[in-house]
């Protein structure tokens, strides 16, 4: 558990959110992250992993710092369709 990668973000009402980090991916040479909200109450024996909600953002590396931003609403269905190629074989 300790080598999962946790991203804390700001809600419009500057709630802090964490976020576990999934996977990277690449998608029309643009880096984008997989991220799923961390649930403190989650044990491997209840949790319903594939349940879970996924957010996708688009990384911009800034210097040597890593920067995440939404991605716009016109590109998720693409970004969504890329996703479910790349890992749709995983999913049960």
């Amino acid at each position: 558990m300790e080598d999962r990668d946790i991203l804390v973000l700001l809600d419009e009402n500057d709630q802090e959110i964490e976020m576990e980090i999934l996977d990277y991916f690449y998608h029309e040479d643009q880096e984008y992250a997989l991220l799923t909200p961390l649930d403190e109450e989650c044990d491997s024996e209840s949790c319903h992993c594939h349940e879970k909600d996924l957010y996708i953002m688009k990384v911009v590396i800034n210097g040597d710092m890593e920067e995440f931003h939404p991605v716009e609403d016109e590109k998720m269905e693409e970004l969504i369709q890329a996703v479910e190629a790349i890992y749709g074989e995983d999913e049960e």
